[in-house]
């Protein structure tokens, strides 16, 4: 297991070992390590109460499922109903889901869009929109999509990238395995 550092410089964030963490989004294969994820830099928020923000520490204690999507990308489109299964199974247990939409083109960057489509797709967990890509140059993302598992303590412990079954690669059933095992883990 790989241990990093997100350190901040000049408004972009470094990961080091970038190396070893950089994948063909074709691979498709779950990466894991431990480190600090990034809080969320706020914007518009959907599917939450009056709009109110989440924050990273205010999830703090739940396992979190963290997506980097757009709606206009048909790889993004292909994991969400694998999400949609992980909410059935993981219900009343600790574990919340966030989308973080970055835009891919200009269509995409309108928050009416954003959530038209949001609710065209039936995704009811919260889905903060990203126009600025601020998160996205946080986080240091460079696929679309991108799911993050985090653990109770609020750090980053498995990624992937690409479609979770691109080429029958297995990813819902192995995140899904992920996300048990982040959940045994004491709080």
């Amino acid at each position: 297991m790989l241990h990093l550092t997100f350190a901040r410089h000049a408004g972009l964030v470094l990961v080091i070992g970038a190396a070893l963490l950089t994948a063909n989004a074709q691979a498709a294969n779950p990466t894991e390590f431990v480190a600090p994820a990034p809080e969320l830099i706020q914007g518009q928020w959907l599917n939450t109460e009056g709009g109110k923000p989440l924050t990273l520490a205010g999830l703090k204690g739940k396992v979190t499922v963290l997506h980097f999507w757009t709606f206009g990308c048909i790889n993004c489109l292909r994991n969400i109903p694998a999400y949609e299964r992980w909410q059935k199974r993981f219900v009343g247990r600790d574990v919340t889901f966030v989308g973080i939409h970055t835009p891919e083109t200009a269509r995409e960057r309108k928050p009416e869009n954003v959530e038209r489509e949001t609710k065209k797709l039936g995704i009811t967990y919260p889905v903060l929109i990203d126009g600025e890509t601020k998160n996205w140059r946080e986080w240091g993302q460079q696929w679309w999509p991108t799911v993050y598992l985090l653990d109770r303590k609020g750090r980053i412990r498995y990624r992937w990238e690409g479609e979770l079954e691109w080429q029958n690669a297995g990813g819902e059933r192995w995140m899904g395995n992920a996300i048990d095992r982040l959940l045994r883990e004491r709080k």
